[in-house]
């Protein structure tokens, strides 16, 4: 790099002109950057829930798994008749979303479901009133399998060993 005579040019100068030369390059760039429109569409509202509550990545084969951030409507505001999805259901309940994937599962689910086109599942709001008024608390860990009842064992009687106190041992 070639050195400027700083006998014609003094050193305020030039840090004025580098100052200048780097504001006029990132106006450019901040000009730039308002004329590209945008490539996607906000995200919606559910969206923006979902992904505020998912620290992890949306790739998941599973997705969202955790208990869901409290939703902004009143579950005393619907009708008994609307229909809710799980998502929403855990929110309400305060509950993993994974613990209504479980409970469809079992014979004995505490929440009344209903399987919509497509195989979604919902859950209608006078059926989640219902099941909070209830107070129902989900035991951790899996249920317990029952054992069948089993027959009464027949004892079975075995041969004494009988010591001969004649006998000597060779």
């Amino acid at each position: 790099m070639r050195k400027l005579p700083t006998d014609s040019l003094g050193k305020s100068e030039i840090t004025t002109a580098v100052q200048r030369a780097v504001e006029a390059a990132l106006a450019a760039v901040l000009q730039q950057q308002k004329r590209r429109p945008a490539k996607l569409p906000p995200p919606t509202r559910k969206q923006a829930a979902k992904a505020a509550a998912d620290p992890r990545p949306s790739s998941s084969k599973h997705g969202f798994r955790g208990v869901p951030p409290p939703l902004d409507f009143s579950l005393a505001d619907l009708s008994p008749d609307q229909l809710l999805t799980e998502f929403e259901c855990a929110a309400l309940t305060r509950l993993s979303t994974s613990s209504f994937e479980a409970w469809r599962k079992r014979p004995d689910h505490p929440l009344k479901w209903t399987k919509i086109t497509g195989g979604r599942v919902r859950y209608r709001a006078g059926d989640v009133r219902q099941f909070i008024a209830s107070g129902y608390r989900p035991r951790r860990g899996r249920p317990r399998k029952k054992d069948p009842p089993s027959a009464p064992r027949r004892r079975v009687a075995r041969p004494r060993a009988t010591i001969n106190p004649g006998a000597t041992v060779p």
